[in-house]
């Protein structure tokens, strides 16, 4: 899997479970024990504070937790309004 993506002008980054490289603004993909406990979603404010976006759900693999970020991404481009 690649490490850089890059969604709707927003960047994700896979990480191996640090979000101290992420800048502010950037997704980040975690590993959680090396990825044998899961992959978690977040997101870095532009205070350099970081938020968990999976509400402590981790996902199995890694293309899940990605696809969640993009669905999430997708939310905030069309306002959080359903279709």
């Amino acid at each position: 899997m690649k490490r850089y993506h890059s969604y709707l002008g927003r960047d994700i980054v896979v990480t191996a479970g640090s979000a101290r490289d992420l800048q502010p603004g950037q997704f980040g993909v975690l590993a959680i024990d090396g990825g044998a406990g899961g992959w978690s979603v977040v997101h870095k404010g532009p205070d350099g504070d970081v938020m968990e976006l999976n509400n402590e759900m981790h996902f199995e693999l890694p293309e899940d937790a990605l696809a969640f970020a993009k669905e999430l991404i997708d939310l905030m481009a069309s306002g959080g309004a359903e279709a």
